[in-house]
């Protein structure tokens, strides 16, 4: 979409008066400016589609993309950045994935049906969130609070309970898929017990040219929480969440989930009391286990590979408000990940190597945050963090075993694909991130805020660890992937300018961004993509500068009381400054327009998604090309009939459009497919009774 073009869509939204729909259950803020701007506003409906997981629900807000390797674990990307340069937790919970592909971003754990909030903040604009995540902060919560408000009197034993009850079912015509839900409250006094849960399934959904690419899943997802609101008004929160992942197919990657199995454990106290210097105070502890096995004879006709893995997370984090908007706090996270490397080598099957070799990551942070008024117009917010981190790789030394001649250290390998003898070996990093921020309002609907940040990341297990071998022969060593246990720690300095006005009767919001990067982790081949059917074909990462900057417009109006339009535009440019090519993984510009009619009980919509060629592409390792531009349409409807029923319905992909977006991985399996296409037309619905 060529700029002339781009300032005509503007002037032709401006003229139509456009407006957003705001209507979801589910709320998402974006982006945060400070704790006065938390708004939790909603950025679309959610019942115009049926979001298979975490990851695909947040495609609804602008500036926030994802890739595609199969039906589920669709990958967040927020400003160019994904996977571990995101800060993404579960109920307060850290999560890592267990897959080294990224089959199981955290987003992948989430039905969004088992959750009531969604929150994301883009870019640098806090510090409370847990180390690094210079791409942003993703958190999915479920908020539970008694039922019965009234205060038990001492020695009362007839305290009233209550309940809340929600069953619903989805399907999805193209796939076949289909979500059976239910959500269960009861309360006594001042103590509840929520329990819900969903069954997810589906097969292999059709492209737009017929193709049925290797997508099926099957998910089941439950959580109990246990929880009391406590005499001062204080609140004690237990929750545990299991989550299980069974035959899941990705045509973009090498290997399908056979099973992944989760459980998530949360201990909260929110105290709302002085406590010491503190005016109130959270307590937080969480745990995390992954159990993961992926193999390509399950779901395929090939009889070659198999990795189990897991990944273990446990930590804590204590945060206190002193003051006037002033929070002080320390967190600390604990990441353990362990992968075995297995192949069919002369019929059998052979444990090759620690693909994830006992990766072990120790983080413990100090940070604090303050919103300091400086007039009754604006605000100055700022906030430090150091954060101490420790890497190590416990079993790269050891041997797999001796029975076969490829079966290798991972140190062996660190040392074959890099400069010297390399071996990894327990590292510590000091990292210093904060950011400044000045905010003016002007009036309702009429402000603009500049920020500068500075946040430092530490190289993650897969980029400092990772250790898959083949064997070592011909184009066989383009299946290695190989990390590099002396990478140096990414440090992003980041401007933003972000505004918020009233234009031509239309409310217009917007920000643009400059992220200045040095040591960025970037992976890539030695051989540049030409193969030499050495070593030199390997996967491999380097620090490297790099410059990310963009932009994102919303516009949005009411054309009648109950008529009303949106118009989203997001761009990101990516350069890799050291070796003047263009950064993988850059989304083009993308966007949609929607008309929404909505009354109190019905709201009907059509909606145009689209985006831009991308012929800024870096295809030595991620980028599959040059990818064209698409516009694909939906329709949509919701009925409230009475208060407690909701029924959605309607058709995605309209006109049964074959397309792909840039970031979407190679499609592996099918020949006629350069890369995961999206899903071609599907009816959907779901019904929903809440009483």
């Amino acid at each position: 979409m060529k700029i002339q073009n781009f300032i005509a869509l503007v002037g032709l939204i401006i003229s139509t008066q456009l407006i957003a729909q705001d209507l979801t259950e589910i709320q998402i803020s974006t982006p945060v400016l400070n704790s006065a701007d938390v708004s939790q506003q909603a950025i679309e409906d959610i019942n115009t589609k049926n979001a298979i997981d975490g990851g695909d629900l947040l495609k609804s807000i602008n500036g926030v993309n994802t890739i595609r390797r199969g039906g589920h674990g669709l990958d967040p990307v927020i400003r160019g950045q994904s996977d571990q340069r995101l800060n993404s937790s579960i109920d307060g919970a850290i999560v890592y994935g267990a897959c080294s592909s990224k089959m199981d971003p955290a987003s992948t754990y989430v039905n969004i049906e088992n959750y009531d909030s969604i929150t994301v903040i883009k870019g640098s604009q806090s510090v409370i969130y847990g180390a690094g995540g210079p791409g942003g902060v993703v958190r999915y919560e479920r908020t539970t609070e008694p039922l019965s408000q009234s205060q038990p009197t001492k020695g009362d034993t007839s305290q009233k309970s209550a309940y809340k009850f929600k069953i619903g079912q989805t399907f999805n015509s193209n796939s076949e898929g289909r979500t059976t839900l239910g959500d269960y409250t009861l309360g006594l006094g001042q103590a509840y017990l929520r329990i819900n849960g969903s069954y997810s399934e589906a097969g292999n959904y059709e492209t737009g040219t017929g193709l049925k690419p290797l997508t099926e899943y099957e998910t089941s997802n439950y959580a109990t929480i246990l929880g009391k609101r406590l005499d001062d008004g204080s609140k004690l929160e237990f929750s545990y969440t299991n989550n299980s992942q069974e035959n899941i197919g990705f045509a973009g990657l090498p290997m399908d989930i056979v099973y992944s199995y989760t459980d998530i454990y949360n201990l909260k106290y929110h105290r709302v009391t002085p406590f010491g210097p503190f005016s109130s105070m959270k307590v937080e502890l969480h745990n995390s286990d992954m159990d993961h096995l992926m193999d390509n004879y399950n779901m395929r006709t090939t009889n070659t590979m198999s990795t189990p893995a897991a990944s273990d997370t446990y930590g804590w984090r204590v945060i206190g408000a002193m003051g006037t908007g002033m929070k002080m706090g320390v967190d600390y996270e604990h990441n353990t990940r362990d992968a075995e490397q297995g192949m069919v080598v002369s019929s059998t099957l052979r444990h090759l190597t620690y693909m994830w070799p006992g990766a072990e990551i120790e983080k413990l942070g100090f940070f604090m945050e303050k919103d300091s008024t400086i007039s009754n117009q604006s605000t100055m917010s700022y906030g430090l963090r150091f954060d101490r981190v420790e890497t190590d790789a416990t079993r790269a030394g050891d041997d797999p075993g001796t029975d076969h001649m490829l079966q290798v250290t991972a140190n062996s390998l660190y040392t074959a694909h890099y400069t010297g003898t390399v071996t990894a070996g327990k590292r510590d990093f000091n990292n210093f991130s904060g950011f400044v921020r000045y905010k003016k309002t002007n009036g309702p609907m009429s402000s603009y805020y500049l920020s500068l940040s500075r946040n430092e990341r530490t190289p993650d297990a897969t980029e400092l660890f990772h250790a898959k071998t083949s064997m070592a022969m011909g184009a066989k060593y383009r299946l290695r992937h190989i990390g590099n246990p002396n990478l140096d720690t990414e440090k992003h300095t980041t401007i933003e300018l972000g505004f918020e006005n009233m234009f031509f009767n239309s409310h217009v919001n917007g920000s643009i961004y400059l992220n200045d990067v040095s040591d960025y982790v970037t992976t890539y081949r030695v051989s540049d993509g030409t193969y030499d059917n050495s070593v030199n074909d390997a996967r491999v990462y380097k620090n490297v500068d790099a410059t990310i900057w963009g932009y994102e417009l919303s516009i949005q109006n009411n054309i009648s009381n109950n008529l009303k339009t949106t118009l989203n535009l997001n761009y990101t440019h990516g350069d890799d400054d050291t070796q003047n090519r263009p950064l993988a993984q850059i989304m083009p510009l993308s966007g949609d327009i929607s008309l929404e009619y909505q009354t109190s009980t019905v709201n009907y919509g059509i909606r145009a998604n689209f985006a831009d060629t991308q012929d800024r592409f870096d295809s030595r390792v991620l980028d599959s090309g040059r990818t064209g531009g698409y516009t694909v349409y939906d329709v949509y409807a919701g009925f409230e009939p009475s208060e407690n029923v909701r029924f959605t319905m309607g058709i995605s992909n309209l006109t049964d459009k074959r397309y792909a977006t840039h970031l979407n991985t190679s499609n592996s399996l099918d020949s006629t497919a350069d890369r995961v296409d999206e899903p071609g037309r599907s009816f959907w619905g779901s019904l929903i009774y809440d009483f």
